[in-house]
């Protein structure tokens, strides 16, 4: 029965609703209402491979065979991305906006902390590639949850043409155990597994098999690697220690002053010319590559 109430609570944490997260979007600066509700915009529904239904709105444009998908934070809504739609369109990508199993309108009764959500977004790479061509430029930039979802993903799936990682963990069971550590004072590891366990025989996954910076080493998706400075909750040592194991294509943009997911926000207009250099840093490479 504890193990059960644990695992609820981790599992299943208490979030904002679509609607909080539109008007928290507003209220912040996130949103504006009226570029939003005048925006062409589709909303999509598509299946996962997990038996659930997953929401997105997709912004397209016009004779683009290039596609990002964005990925917001945990107990949050699609609605925390819509802040990224200009930079992207901008620069000739149609912007995808997704909600996570288990937040917004998407289904799921359960987070999974990137082990089911990796496969989410696969879902909507096959969506995406089906209706722009197999040829079309995917790329992911995630927040938080999303950005270790979209690193799972960058290390599995070869249509991901690059990746932004805007404050992910590198190992879940080490911010678990950090997390208690901080916030509750406790120091006894076993329960940690033991928990794990119980979820691996309930859900089919374990804390060991949430680790972005496993097999990063690997992979050959560029990676641009972003984290604020003062961030409390994920601390900025992750991320340094995921860029160190990248090999290959990688930056790395730490924020001053800014805490959890809130790089963007801290610094805007450094945010966008750091993420359209890593575009012509890549575009280039690509280019070289092509004249050897």
């Amino acid at each position: 029965m504890v193990l059960y109430i644990v695992s609820r609570l981790l599992l299943s944490p208490r979030k904002f609703t679509y609607e909080k997260t539109y008007n928290l979007g507003i209220e912040k600066g996130e949103i504006n209402e009226i570029l939003f509700r005048d925006k062409h915009k589709e909303e999509l529904y598509i299946d996962s491979y997990h038996g659930y239904r997953l929401h997105g709105i997709l912004f397209p444009i016009e004779n683009s065979q290039k596609v990002v998908i964005i990925a917001h934070g945990i107990r949050w809504s699609l609605f925390g991305s819509f802040k990224y739609v200009e930079m992207f369109q901008k620069r000739g990508f149609h912007v995808l906006l997704c909600d996570h199993r288990f937040h917004g309108l998407s289904g799921g009764e359960y987070t999974s902390f990137g082990y089911y959500e990796k496969d989410d977004l696969r879902a909507w790479i096959d969506f995406l590639s089906a209706r722009f061509g197999e040829k079309t430029i995917v790329g992911l930039l995630g927040e938080s949850l999303g950005a270790a979802s979209a690193l799972e993903v960058s290390k599995r799936d070869p249509r991901v043409t690059f990746c932004i990682a805007d404050c992910a963990f590198s190992d879940f069971r080490t911010l678990l155990k950090l997390r208690l550590r901080l916030d509750f004072k406790l120091r006894i590891v076993p329960i940690i597994d033991v928990v794990s366990l119980f979820i691996k025989l309930r859900h089919g996954f374990s804390f060991p098999e949430i680790s972005p910076i496993k097999g990063l080493e690997t992979t050959t998706t560029p990676i641009l690697f972003i984290h604020g400075k003062e961030d409390r909750f994920i601390p900025i040592q992750m991320t340094l220690e995921m860029f160190k194991r990248k090999k290959g294509l990688k930056r790395l943009y730490v924020v001053p002053k800014a805490g959890h997911a809130e790089a963007f926000n801290t610094d805007p207009a450094g945010y966008e010319n750091k993420v359209v250099e890593f575009i012509k840093d890549l575009e280039i490479t690509k280019q070289k590559a092509r004249e050897c």
